[in-house]
């Protein structure tokens, strides 16, 4: 159970203000969720990884050289929005 005092402190550092009546909204709806995160951690869960459905594995394909013409290349350029010599140019992204 969170009390209106650690309410507070959480809404201080998250740098919230609340209401009186925010507070004690926000105490039940934490109370709930505390409450079911609580019911959570009883379920016992044992599942062997094989038994999974849809278990995940990695695909890997081994890499392969491609070699074009030169006649292929700059077609390939000239389809390209922008380009630099022999680059096709795109957008700076951060």
């Amino acid at each position: 159970m969170i009390t209106i005092k650690e309410l507070e402190k959480l809404a201080e550092l998250a740098r919230i203000k609340l209401t009186e009546e925010d507070k004690t909204s926000l105490v039940k709806e934490f109370d709930s969720i505390l409450g079911y995160v609580d019911q959570l951690k009883k379920v016992e869960v044992s599942m062997e990884a094989e038994s999974r459905v849809g278990a995940v594995k990695n695909v890997v394909r081994s890499d392969e050289v491609v070699v074009i013409s030169a006649e292929d290349r700059e077609r390939l350029l000239d389809e390209a929005p922008q380009r630099v010599g022999d680059f096709v140019a795109v957008k700076k992204i951060l």
